[in-house]
């Protein structure tokens, strides 16, 4: 999902941001007021398709539509509503929505400050940038190495689109400070109701397992990610276009493992050469 903005690549070849603030307002810590403007951070690169008429190949167009009054609607007729039960509703209008705008939607209130491995990354939600106004330079570098010195994140909360929103801030990359909004505990579901393991490892296993993971162990590299999935659709989309033949490889069956000892053995044996492919 683009958040808020998009990406441009410059003459050099760098990825800029060209995109609008989604919020301004200021971070507040105790009497420390930063004035900043607030960015997405992150930019989907999905294939889109449309969906077209097999018929002709013709895009299908969509309309809003009343069943009720069995005619098309304008975008001016159009309000919001919630269900609180089924089939009623109660309208509320633009300007009651803004009405009702928390008291300090202009400030994103600093609450305290937590390590970082306390957050479970579960409550992370969107990642936003935060950038700080002419005035604000210094306070702003000043909270942003104070994080980082002390390795510690803040945790905050700040109105964003009609909610109000629990984040959290940390230093980041290039002198700048990310935010995350924060699921909420009841949004995050809980493992109850799930067929989960009743049955423990034996200690062996669980020696060779730990054994097979420091086989695998690496460094933390996105840079060196690549989406293969969207990699193989641009190139059949590109053979498409060139009117070559599409030809579809055959999936390899993986073979079948008769035991849990047997695949960590394996697995321990295989883990040596995958370190040696992908150096």
């Amino acid at each position: 999902m683009n958040s808020g903005g998009s990406l441009t690549t410059s003459p050099g070849g760098a990825k800029v941001f060209s995109m609008k603030a989604v919020w301004q307002g200021s971070i507040s810590l105790g009497l420390l007021s930063i004035p900043v403007k607030l960015y997405g951070a992150t930019h989907r690169k999905d294939i889109a398709f449309h969906l077209l008429h097999r018929k002709c190949s013709s895009p299908l167009q969509y309309e809003r539509y009343c069943p009720h009054c069995d005619a098309a609607v304008r975008w001016q007729e159009v309000v919001h509503g919630y269900e609180y039960e089924k089939g009623k509703f109660v309208v509320l209008s633009d300007e009651e929505l803004e009405g009702a705008a928390l008291e300090g939607s202009k400030t994103l209130q600093i609450e305290g400050f937590v390590a970082p491995q306390e957050v479970e990354p579960v409550y992370l939600e969107r990642a936003y940038l935060l950038e700080p106004s002419q005035e604000g330079q210094k306070a702003y570098s000043l909270l942003r190495q104070a994080m980082e010195s002390a390795r510690l994140v803040a945790l905050g909360r700040l109105v964003l689109r009609h909610k109000e929103h629990r984040v959290l801030l940390r230093p980041y990359e290039g002198g700048a400070i990310m935010l995350h909004t924060l699921f909420y505990p009841h949004e995050i579901l809980k493992p109850q109701g799930l067929q989960l393991p009743q049955e423990e490892p034996s200690r062996k296993e669980l020696q060779l397992a730990v054994e097979l993971l420091k086989g695998y162990r690496m460094a933390f590299r996105p840079e060196g990610w690549k989406d293969a999935y969207r990699e193989a659709l641009m190139g059949l989309i590109q053979a498409k276009i060139q009117g070559r033949e599409v030809k579809v490889a055959p999936v390899a069956e993986r073979a079948k493992v008769v035991s849990l000892m047997e695949a960590l053995k394996k697995s321990l044996q295989e883990a040596p050469r995958r370190r040696a492919r992908a150096k």
